[in-house]
């Protein structure tokens, strides 16, 4: 992946284009960003047989007609924008409380059938152990991981919800990510930060809409949004 090897490079490089990348810089107690960058992921995808209740019979016995949909997903190579707010308890580490979305394109398929579109976004709130592998020099490189809740969702009239494959919505799910980066610093109160992360989130199911009475079996996947981005920090005291 290409992202994955230009903003670590972009990193060593500020670190040899500025001669001051090394004076001292005071640490901050709490910082606010914003950033954006690109989004990159594999293609989820999950396959589940559905059994479409017709008589008050426990499924799947007679009684019910059993089909098989699959459910394919994956983020667009577009922007992902961040912003949240970071809390130093020691000079080298930190909490971090984050909100970031992403578009998201999914489709659901019966066999034999066309696709139909479903969700189109996924939110992601999440929360970071950030440790930094310097503190005092004008560049100070960092790792972090954390854990969060996302939700994938579309609009109430996409087709794979109106034909009753999934919900508006999938609710808040457990998620993850990690990764690392740099800020530069360039004032006491200012900051340009690169990352690069890799979000992982389950992928949402079909067939579970409360307007047809499905009983399901799933066999999920997982999604890897990679992310490599650029923004902007404020530093408080």
């Amino acid at each position: 992946m290409r992202w994955g090897r230009i903003v670590p490079s972009l990193i060593l490089f500020l670190l040899f284009v500025f001669p001051w990348a090394f004076a001292q810089s005071p640490a901050p107690r709490l910082e606010l960003f914003l950033e954006g960058g690109s989004s990159f992921s594999n293609s989820g995808s999950l396959t589940e047989t559905n059994y479409d209740i017709l008589t008050n019979l426990p499924c799947p016995t007679s009684g019910c007609v059993a089909y098989s949909v699959r459910m394919i997903g994956s983020f667009p190579e577009t922007i992902r924008p961040a912003a949240g707010a970071r809390c130093r308890f020691t000079r080298r580490n930190a909490v971090e409380a984050g909100y970031s979305y992403s578009l998201y394109h999914s489709v659901t398929q019966q066999v034999g059938q066309s696709a139909l579109a479903g969700y189109n976004r996924d939110d992601l709130v999440s929360f970071n152990y950030v440790r930094y592998l310097s503190a005092k020099a004008r560049v100070q490189p960092f790792l972090t991981v954390g854990l969060g809740i996302n939700r994938f969702s579309g609009p109430s009239n996409a087709p794979a919800v109106v034909h009753g494959y999934m919900n508006a919505d999938n609710g808040w799910q457990l998620a993850g990510n990690y990764g690392g980066g740099a800020d530069l610093v360039l004032k006491q109160h200012f900051a340009l930060r690169m990352e690069l992360r890799d979000y992982v989130t389950g992928q949402p199911t079909a067939g579970i809409a409360s307007i047809t009475p499905f009983v399901t079996v799933t066999r999920p996947g997982t999604s890897h949004n990679v992310v490599p981005s650029l923004g902007v920090v404020f530093r408080f005291k």
